[in-house]
């Protein structure tokens, strides 16, 4: 039987490839980092934007917001520049649904 780890109590990171998302280094030895995604409406800006800043000053290091439909994922402009508006650089991620035009 093939076993996943080679040792059951002895930690050892993966290799991986490192990428660059915005100014934040992720993965190769970089640490692992925090991101959640927001619950708020996506048309919602503000709303979107103020749940956004309270994640970032809790900790979040990327912020994922939901883009299921091709206006949320233009929507997404404007809580970008929002954002940085209010002085936050934090990466943003689009989920975007499967939807072509999205």
């Amino acid at each position: 039987m093939q076993r996943y780890a080679a040792s059951l109590t002895e930690y050892k990171r993966l290799v991986t490839k490192e990428v660059k998302i915005g100014d934040l280094l992720l993965g190769n030895l970089n640490p692992i980092r925090v991101q959640t995604m927001t619950t708020t409406d996506t048309m919602d800006t503000i709303a979107t934007v103020e749940q956004s800043i309270r994640c970032i000053e809790a900790g979040a290091e990327l912020v994922r917001i939901t883009a299921p439909s091709k206006k949320e994922a233009e929507n997404l402009l404007l809580i970008k520049n929002e954002l940085r508006k209010r002085g936050y650089s934090t990466p943003l991620v689009a989920d975007i649904h499967f939807t072509p035009n999205a």
